[in-house]
Parts: structure tokens; C-alpha cells; sequence
């Protein structure tokens, strides 16, 4: 899934696909439209997303979106002036996102075995100007997608 020579701490934007564990829906369902009502859990799984400008001082969240079942994100590493995470590994924001949000979950709902992931993320590393727009218009329209899939008329 990874590319052996890229190094996953270098500056640059990355689009990644978090997905539940068993295609669950636990973050929400559609409302009328292409618009997710959250569930608890979701609210919880944004919230802890939205922190990581907090916890990482050189990543950045561009853009979200939360579906039932998955999310997408593009966020943006950089090198800052401080030590304390200059060069965070994506794979280290990913891993702390979902051991986070595991443990709020299953705090949550009281259950110590919640599985809430599927193992692994889809990344993408963002290389031009054209392919950050089209990530940015996919993450913003990814529900209507989904909303005229199922509706077969995409």
C-alpha cells in the first residue's frame, strides 16, 4: 500500500481513507440530502480529528468528511521552527487518531473489545496543484456521490 521510497514524514499534502471495521456504520446516517447526521460515536471520531492541529504543531487539517462508514481527510505535514514533532510520521498521526478515538468509544459504550477500525488506511500523497483541487472536490461531494450511487443515477 505504501511507497517504499517515499519518506512519510516529508512536507507535503496527503489524502487518506479511514474506514470502520466491518463497513459498520457507526459515525451517523444521511439525512434527507447528502448530509450526515452524527451519531455519538462520530461526533467523537471529528472532535479527536479536529484536535490534531493541537497535538501536532507541524499538521495541518485541511479538509474532512465523515460518512457511516469511513472518512476522508487531506492534511498537510510541514517542518516548523519547533523540534517537538518536526517531521511527524503520517503513520504516527493515523495510528494515534484511531487509538484515540478507540478509547473514547469504548469508554463510551462500555464495551473494552469495540472493534471500531478496519486494519491499515488508504493514503495518497498529493504531488500538483490539479490533484489537490480534485481531492478537495471529491472530500466536499463524496455524500452526493454516494446519495446518487444508490439511487443509480451516477
Amino acid at each position: 500500500m505504501r511507497k517504499p521510497d517515499h519518506n512519510y514524514s516529508a512536507p507535503g499534502y496527503y489524502f487518506i481513507t479511514l474506514k470502520t471495521a466491518g463497513s459498520r456504520n457507526l459515525f451517523g446516517s444521511y439525512t434527507n440530502g447528502n448530509e450526515i447526521l452524527l451519531s455519538r460515536i462520530g461526533q467523537i471520531a471529528v472532535d479527536c480529528w479536529q484536535r490534531n492541529d493541537e497535538v501536532y504543531q507541524t499538521v495541518s487539517n485541511d479538509l474532512h468528511r465523515f460518512m457511516p462508514n469511513h472518512m476522508h481527510a487531506l492534511l498537510l505535514l510541514e517542518f516548523g521552527e519547533s523540534t517537538r514533532d518536526a517531521g511527524v510520521h503520517l503513520s504516527k498521526v493515523v495510528t494515534s487518531y484511531k487509538g484515540v478515538v478507540t478509547k473514547e468509544i469504548r469508554r463510551l459504550t462500555g464495551n473494552p473489545d469495540m472493534q471500531v477500525w478496519q486494519r491499515n488506511y488508504y493514503e495518497r500523497i498529493v504531488t500538483t496543484d490539479r490533484a489537490l483541487r480534485n481531492i478537495r472536490s471529491y472530500i466536499l461531494y463524496n455524500p452526493l456521490m454516494i446519495e446518487l450511487e444508490g439511487k443509480g443515477l451516477r
